[in-house]
């Protein structure tokens, strides 16, 4: 029986309201509910043992439940984690050391200089770095494709130990190694290829030769023997052309420089290290002084500390003589030579030789050409006079016609009154007085003077001197 717990009325069991006093019958039971609920929850906790709080149990399994929200946020949670291992591995995989060396050997093969040029680094600003400034550095690569192989393996060397790149890049000799020079996207290594950059140091023997490296002036010499730093440039095969324009001597030449087997990245050369300065003697101090051919105006007696001249000049001296010109042997300084004796010994020696056999060509011609008119044997005349000569002709003609007219002809005396050689001594001209003795067809004799100029020849078959032509001399 139940009854209602404010009017004590009875009541049936499905009454929501006392028929009585109307008294709300739902609170009993909602209150009882809440009874029953408390008093299982604390048989629940003495079952489990539980120290704590008394929970309900089904208010128990709803807190174990996930709301969507918080099953949204831990999705985004791990796709963030798994975007992040993803990014970290393929950051990894795209900076990794060896996948630039691999690309910088492809571009060297393909000759990819803009992209070569992007990779390459150097800690010396003033070393630029371009598509046009590599060129030596390819260049060297191809005509030397061992050193290429060498310089691949180091990079891969370097490559297998990516956190001692920066110790390897300071420590190493090589020309070319790995360096770490930042990050990328603030996380990863960034590496290029770092070159040591190279220098030249030029010693020039003498003051204001200009210097040109691959067709690009560069500098010139302040003084005799003075040095000079020129660079940095990125290391391969250069070429220095060394100019210089003096009183004397113009010179031009070429210096190859290997940039790449230097020692301490610098390549040291001498230009005109053999330009000298001379004090010039003579056994004739009025002789005038010749470099490679060119009258430089100077005299002996006034040619102390002359020059500069190299090795290569060719130095001589010229005096006329008694209306010669005569000429001294040509000259050429050695290293170390101060003084020059320029003699003209030699060339008297071989003026004196040529005037001899002059003498005697002239001598044993007149000889011969009036043997040959007095015998109408013109063969007698051809060791002296050319062979189709204009010479040889004329005489063709004069001697058997004088020979016909019954006219004899003697030598008295031929002497040469001046004469004329090239500086070879090849050739020239000889001013002659001939004295004759003839004798006509009636017996009748006289002596005759003529005065002739001859032009004369060397002949190399006969090794002698020969006549080529004649005619009255003014």
């Amino acid at each position: 029986m139940k009854f209602c717990n404010k009017c004590g009325n009875e009541i049936k069991e499905e009454q929501l309201f006392c028929n009585f006093c109307g008294n709300d019958l739902r609170k009993k039971n909602t209150n009882e509910s809440e009874k029953n609920q408390e008093t299982e929850s604390k048989t629940v906790a003495s079952e489990e043992g539980n120290l704590g709080p008394i929970i309900p149990k089904e208010n128990r399994t709803s807190n174990f439940k996930l709301s969507k929200g918080s099953k949204i946020a831990m999705l985004l949670v791990t796709i963030l984690i798994l975007a992040t291992v993803i990014f970290i591995q393929v950051g990894n995989s795209l900076n990794d050391p060896k996948k630039l060396v691999s690309r910088f050997e492809k571009d060297v093969a393909s000759n990819n200089t803009s992209d070569l040029s992007s990779m390459l680094y150097c800690n010396d600003a003033r070393l630029k770095i371009d598509s046009k400034s590599i060129s030596p550095l390819l260049g060297y690569f191809k005509s030397n494709p061992s050193y290429f192989d060498n310089v691949i393996e180091n990079l891969n060397n370097n490559a297998l130990s990516p956190n001692d790149i920066n110790n390897i890049s300071t420590a190493s000799s090589n020309t070319l190694t790995l360096c770490n020079v930042g990050k990328n996207l603030f996380i990863f290594p960034k590496y290029k290829i770092n070159i040591k950059p190279s220098f030249v140091d030029i010693t020039a023997g003498i003051k204001d030769v200009t210097f040109s490296i691959n067709n690009i002036q560069i500098g010139k010499s302040d003084a005799d023997n003075s040095t000079k730093e020129f660079g940095p440039y990125i290391p391969g095969n250069y070429l220095i052309l060394a100019n210089y324009k003096g009183e004397y001597v113009t010179l031009n030449k070429d210096y190859p420089v290997d940039l790449v087997s230097t020692s301490s990245g610098i390549a040291k050369i001498s230009i005109f290290d053999d330009m000298t300065y001379l004090n010039i003697s003579s056994d004739y101090p009025d002789a005038e002084i010749f470099v490679d051919g060119k009258d430089t105006n100077v005299k002996v007696k006034d040619a102390t500390n002359f020059g500069p001249v190299d090795s290569s000049a060719k130095i001589y001296a010229t005096y006329v003589k008694d209306g010669q010109t005569i000429k001294t042997e040509e000259y050429s300084p050695t290293s170390g030579d101060t003084n020059l004796d320029l003699s003209f010994q030699q060339s008297m020696d071989d003026l004196n030789n040529v005037e001899n056999q002059l003498s005697a060509l002239l001598n044993n011609y007149t000889s011969s050409f009036t043997q040959a008119v007095n015998t109408n044997n013109i063969s007698l005349i051809d060791p002296y006079v050319a062979s189709g000569s204009d010479l040889y002709k004329e005489q063709q003609s004069y001697i058997p016609n004088t020979y016909n007219q019954g006219i004899q002809e003697n030598i008295n005396s031929a002497n040469i009154t001046n004469y004329n050689i090239s500086d070879d001594n090849k050739s020239g001209t000889i001013t002659t007085s001939e004295v004759y003795n003839i004798i006509d067809k009636s017996g009748n004799s006289s002596n005759r003077t003529f005065n002739y100029v001859y032009n004369f020849q060397y002949n190399d078959s006969t090794a002698c001197y020969q006549l080529t032509s004649n005619k009255v001399a003014p």
